[in-house]
């Protein structure tokens, strides 16, 4: 900060003022003027407080008052102003909270049995593909305007011990702009490689396989394949996180998922 002030003031230092300055002069003359005006500015106020009007604070003492004009004549019948059309504002309708209930559940995944759950470590607070784009460099926050609009998210995660899973149900104001954002992720960062870590790779396998719109992602780290599951009712978008697949699996949560959405 110190830098970036000294730089200022050496770049103000060599700058002409907007104005030329005035001469001592001219200075002398406008505190005259100046003490002149509050002077008369006293003087009215008190004259006000006093019940005098203040036409002579303005140099407008002793002038004729003007004419009131001639009273109007008395109006036949009152004329009855017909009333404005009552215009009200569209109503706008807060997107749901997201219960409980809109989370699958253990007996959801058939195929994998002995399935439990634990509460997302660091619950629902960021959007979901950000596990996955964060580290993509052409990924610029400002370029997925419906994220901040998020009302509200919920998660959990899922494990068998050796298999894992997590879901973030979300709800937003325009839903389908979310989707929108989703898709622009995928097409903005297809393959990239975190720094010091692994590649990723994303491919849209399939999309309309559940709900108003939906999406399954095929994500590729190093060896590792997982999919993501992203489902929209309404104003809701679910994101299944399903690791190692395979891709069966995953595309079978996604009729589950839209169940509890609805």
């Amino acid at each position: 900060m110190s830098e970036q002030l000294t730089a200022l003031f050496e770049q103000l230092r060599g700058s002409q003022p907007p104005t030329p300055f005035a001469s001592p002069e001219q200075i002398r003359r406008r505190g005259r003027q100046r003490n002149h005006r509050r002077a008369l500015a006293a003087g009215s106020a008190v004259l006000t407080a006093a019940g005098v009007g203040t036409g002579w604070a303005f140099g407008t003492a002793g002038q004729p008052e003007p004419t009131p004009p001639p009273p109007a004549p008395p109006a036949s019948s009152p004329a009855t102003a017909s009333p404005a059309p009552s215009t009200s504002a569209p109503r706008t309708v807060d997107p749901p909270g997201v219960s409980a209930a809109r989370l699958l559940r253990p007996a959801d995944f058939a195929a994998r049995p002995g399935v439990t759950t634990t509460e997302l470590e660091g619950g629902a607070r960021e959007w979901p593909w950000l596990t996955v784009v964060s580290g993509c460099p052409d990924y610029r926050a400002a370029d997925y305007p419906t994220i901040p609009n998020r009302h509200d998210g919920r998660g959990l995660a899922y494990s068998t011990g050796e298999w894992y899973a997590w879901e973030i149900v979300e709800s937003y104001p325009d839903a389908t702009a979310n989707l929108a954002d989703i898709r622009r992720a995928i097409e903005t960062c297809p393959t990239f490689r975190y720094p010091e870590g692994a590649q990723i790779e994303q491919t849209l396998v399939a999309e309309g396989i559940a709900g108003d719109d939906s999406l399954l992602v095929r994500i590729q780290r190093d060896a590792n394949t997982d999919y993501m599951v992203v489902v929209r009712v309404g104003a809701l978008v679910a994101t299944l996180m399903y690791s190692d697949g395979p891709e069966a699996e995953a595309r079978a949560m996604a009729a589950a998922m839209e169940a509890h959405l609805r």
